[in-house]
């Protein structure tokens, strides 16, 4: 009698584990909005392709902000 009432406190503590494992792993919060996309752009002299706001606009031609992140410039 000892040994099921053991074999069932285990089982139900092996339950109890699976249950706040699966419970963790489902969030009950709402999805998020997905976040306006940014228009991406290319470098004109390395070719990198980044986000408008990182960019700046040289005679028509964006090209990145920073020279010095420019690495691929010849």
């Amino acid at each position: 009698m000892a040994r099921i009432l053991l074999l069932l406190a285990i089982g139900f503590f092996i339950w109890l584990l699976f249950r706040g494992f699966f419970k963790a792993q489902v969030s009950d919060a709402p999805p998020t909005e997905p976040t306006e996309a940014e228009n991406m752009v290319a470098c004109a002299r390395c070719g990198v392709n980044m986000p408008r706001s990182e960019a700046k606009q040289e005679g028509g031609k964006f090209t990145c902000l920073d020279p010095s992140t420019c690495k691929h410039a010849p």
